[in-house]
């Protein structure tokens, strides 16, 4: 009985069951159909906004002759200065793509690439292994940057109001996940939608004030670095204020790393205290600086098993379309049409639905393949709200456990409001 105790609570402490519960909230109805409504939503406008506006230029590769590339894919492998002049010699004489889709293309090429060299069990070293796919994030974030230096105007309206739709979403999935994993409810659409809309100002200020405050700072060392270029009489200002110089970039450091690890406590914080924006940045930051192993150990594991439950479902999405596909395969072999189905849906595979169809014959097999595509598309836009759904649910969780471990608050408490309070 003496070894059992510690035993037991090393188990608690790990909080695995706790943490797995990530994957049984964020595939709940609710939080799914809000998560689905904003990729929906992001999408379209996306969509939308490249129909108007199709600036992003392409240009042959010139090591390969017949191959094309767009100005994103020029710009990974070259300076800006070199990227300035592809888009000026390139912008009128080819076909052009929207920012979205030129984005959209290339994530999705990344994420292809990092996640067959993640699975690529045969390579004994895994360490290389992640750094490649950590490597392809880095891409995906230099290709936002692309986005905003050569395209502003089109990225701040764009990226502001997928800000926007996500805050809101994020906010009712993230009240949906708190309620759940604290009561055992199971709350409605319209209850998530509308603690979210009477709480959104919290939602939207608490990740801005942080990144607020980092802009800041980072302006006023950038101004400083604009009066250092002036001839002699910045050289002595920088003597004087390099000390100031280097404390303000240390602070633009820390608040970076503390946004970047309590803020995916920000949103459960208001969903489970309702709270502002300001107290939630405090609450994030304060559990984070008390037991950052802790922190991180949780984000480790939730991550893990969220990538996991991932690559499962979209395992068990894959059999569904490839034995749908086979046996419509079959049908059509059977009737002597065989190389129809090629022609209106290609065939599927694990890292990729989203195949484009080899010329359909007749516009009743142009519309078939249309409706399939659109039917992909959901299938596409299913997994990705599985991904921001699990994102906001196992954050709820983890605030749950550091509350619990800082705090000493249990799981269970949670605001509520008045009508909802039993007696």
């Amino acid at each position: 009985m003496a070894e059992h105790y510690p035993l037991r609570a090393i188990w608690n402490d790990l909080a695995l069951p706790d943490l797995a519960c990530g994957f049984k909230l964020a595939i709940g109805p609710t939080k799914m159909v809000l998560a689905f409504f904003g990729v929906l939503t992001v999408c379209t406008l996306g969509f939308v906004m490249d129909v108007c506006s199709k600036g992003v230029a392409s240009g042959p590769v010139k090591a390969k002759a017949p191959a094309f590339q767009t100005e994103l894919d020029f710009y990974i492998g070259h300076s800006a200065k070199d990227t300035k002049g592809f888009i000026k010699d390139n912008i009128d004489q080819h076909s052009q793509k929207g920012v979205f889709s030129t984005l959209w293309s290339y994530f999705s090429g990344r994420f292809h690439e990092a996640t067959t060299q993640l699975l690529n069990l045969g390579d004994a070293n895994i360490y290389s292994n992640i750094k490649y796919a950590l490597g392809r994030v880095w891409l995906c974030v230099r290709a936002v940057g692309w986005a905003f230096r050569f395209h502003p105007i089109y990225s701040l309206t764009y990226f502001t109001a997928a800000f926007l739709v996500f805050v809101f979403v994020g906010g009712a999935i993230s009240r949906c996940a708190a309620l759940e994993f604290a009561k055992a409810e199971r709350p409605g659409l319209f209850e998530s939608l509308n603690y979210s809309r009477q709480n959104y100002r919290s939602f939207v200020s608490a990740p801005l004030l942080p990144l607020g405050l980092v802009g800041l700072f980072a302006f006023v060392v950038i101004g400083l670095g604009m009066i250092a270029a002036i001839p002699r009489i910045g050289e002595l200002l920088m003597v004087l204020l390099f000390g100031f110089v280097l404390l303000l970039g240390f602070l633009v450091t820390l608040m970076v790393l503390g946004a970047l690890a309590g803020g995916l406590l920000l949103f459960p914080s208001i969903a489970y205290e309702k709270t502002t924006g300001a107290d939630s940045i405090g609450r994030a930051f304060n559990y984070v600086l008390k037991y950052p192993v802790w922190m991180f150990y949780y984000v480790l594991v939730s991550g893990g098993l969220g990538a996991f439950f991932y690559l499962v479902l979209r395992l068990l999405v894959f059999w569904a379309l490839s034995l749908t596909y086979s046996m419509l395969l079959a049908g059509m072999t059977m009737a002597g049409e065989g190389a129809k189905i090629e022609r209106i849906w290609p065939r599927p595979n694990l890292l990729s639905f989203l195949n484009s169809a080899s010329h359909p014959a007749g516009w009743s097999e142009s519309v078939t393949s249309f409706v399939i595509h659109l039917f992909m598309l959901g299938i596409v836009g299913i997994l990705l709200s599985y991904i921001v759904s699990y994102f906001f649910s196992s954050a709820a969780v983890i605030y749950a456990l550091m509350r619990k471990k800082v705090d000493k608050i249990d799981i269970n408490r949670i605001y509520l409001h008045l009508e909802q309070v039993k007696e």
